[in-house]
């Protein structure tokens, strides 16, 4: 299994990029849809991706057959939170991603409750419910 040593340094550049994308996308939404923020929180996480995955990969994952109209979705919405229509654009942007990337949601759960505040939080009794109803995995214990 590979480990953060095992990266090679695209990839470490895009794991931050990534992160990043989504830090600035987040600040957008709480800045009641700052275009600015948005739009740099967009191209962070798309070239974040890239990085990660490799152009190659990225690009089989992005345009394959069965997930073409959620990556579709996903570009529409950061074009048209490009051009300033921001609502519109994430919310049709959010679909798409929850279609491109809801399989991914419960490793990074899983990589999540590994940290040391943020685990504590979704390590509680209520949040792992919540998980459980989501079918986002969490801890594998009764709940």
């Amino acid at each position: 299994m590979d480990t953060l040593y095992d990266w090679n340094d695209l990839t470490k550049i895009g794991v931050v990029l990534t992160s990043l994308g989504v830090v600035f996308t987040c600040l957008g939404v709480m800045l009641f849809l700052d275009s600015a923020l948005l739009t740099l929180g967009n191209l962070l996480f798309i070239v974040g991706v890239s990085l990660v995955m490799g152009p190659q990969r990225a690009k089989a994952f992005f345009f394959a057959k069965n997930r073409l109209r959620a990556s579709a979705c996903f570009f529409i919405g950061v074009l048209l939170v490009l051009v300033g229509w921001c609502f519109i654009g994430l919310l049709i942007q959010g679909f798409g991603t929850l279609n491109l990337f809801g399989n991914f949601f419960p490793m990074v759960i899983r990589l999540l409750e590994g940290l040391p505040v943020i685990g504590r939080v979704l390590k509680l009794g209520m949040v792992q419910r919540v998980l459980h109803r989501l079918n986002l995995g969490g801890q594998s214990r009764n709940v």
